[in-house]
C-alpha cells in the first residue's frame, strides 16, 4: 500500500481549499447572473484578443523539453470566453485540451481579479483520459505604477476515477518595470497533490514589450534542475 504520511493533513488542506475555490466559484456565478444582461455601453466595448505560447527546454542533460503551452482567448468588456488552450511536458504520454470562460470580477486603482472556469481534458497513456473541472483565479495588483504582482492559481477537479485533485500556483510573480518596456522580476510556482509535499519551483524572468508582443524569459528551478523557458503573449483590440 502506498505510504500516505501526512495523508491527513494534506487532504484537509485540499478539502479547504477546494471548498474555498467553489466558493469563489458560486460567488463568480452570482455575479455573472446578476450581469447577465449587457447594457448599450458594453456593446460598444472594444474586443480584446490574446494569444500565448510557451515553451521550454531542461539546463541539465539530456537538455530536453519540458513543456508545450498555447491558449487563446477573448475579452468582452467583464467578460472573458472563449477560452480555450494545449498543454504538454514533452513526454510524447500525457496532455491537456482545455475550453471555458470567466468574468474580471473586481477592476479598481489597485487590484484586478478575473475568474474563469474550465473544462479540462488530459489525455494519453499516462493519466487515463481524466477530466476536470478547474477553477481558475488571477490576481493583479499594482503596488506602484512601476511595481507590480500577478498571481494565477487553479485547481484540478476530477469528474471519475481518473484523475487526482491537485492545485497549482502557476505564478506567483514580482515584477519592476526597469524602462517603459522592459522589465525584470521573480516569484515562486508549485504544485500539490494529495500524500505528497509541496513541488517548489522558484524563478526569475524578464520581459520585453514590443509592438510584435511580449517576449518573456524565465529561469526556473524545477526537480532535478532547472529549465528555461520562452513566453510570448499577443493582445489585439478590435470592434
Amino acid at each position: 500500500m502506498k505510504s500516505l504520511r501526512g495523508g491527513v493533513a494534506s487532504i484537509d488542506l485540499l478539502r479547504a481549499i477546494t471548498f474555498a475555490a467553489l466558493v469563489c466559484l458560486f460567488c463568480s456565478l452570482e455575479t455573472f447572473a446578476q450581469s447577465a444582461a449587457p447594457d448599450a455601453s458594453a456593446t460598444d466595448t472594444p474586443t480584446k484578443s490574446l494569444f500565448m505560447a510557451r515553451t521550454g527546454e531542461s539546463l541539465t542533460a539530456p537538455y530536453i523539453g519540458t513543456i508545450h503551452f498555447l491558449e487563446f482567448l477573448q475579452i468582452r468588456g467583464k467578460w472573458i470566453y472563449p477560452d480555450i488552450g494545449y498543454v504538454d511536458f514533452a513526454h510524447g504520454n500525457y496532455r491537456e485540451f482545455f475550453i471555458g470562460g470567466g468574468r474580471t470580477l473586481y477592476d479598481g486603482k489597485v487590484a484586478t481579479w478575473d475568474q474563469e472556469l474550465l473544462y479540462d481534458q488530459a489525455t494519453g497513456s499516462a493519466c487515463g483520459n481524466a477530466p476536470y473541472l478547474q477553477p481558475w483565479s488571477m490576481l493583479r495588483l499594482r503596488f506602484t505604477p512601476k511595481f507590480t504582482n500577478e498571481t494565477t492559481y487553479f485547481l484540478y477537479i476530477p469528474l471519475n476515477n481518473s484523475g487526482q485533485t491537485h492545485m497549482v500556483i502557476e505564478r506567483l510573480k514580482f515584477e519592476y518595470a526597469l524602462k517603459k518596456h522592459w522589465k525584470v522580476g521573480a516569484g515562486y510556482a508549485g504544485v500539490k497533490y494529495i500524500g505528497a509535499p509541496w513541488v517548489h519551483k522558484p524563478f526569475i524572468t524578464t520581459t520585453i514589450s514590443t509592438k510584435a508582443g511580449a517576449f518573456e524569459l524565465w529561469l526556473q528551478k524545477i526537480p532535478g534542475g532547472a529549465q528555461l523557458e520562452a513566453r510570448y503573449a499577443l493582445l489585439h483590440t478590435s470592434r
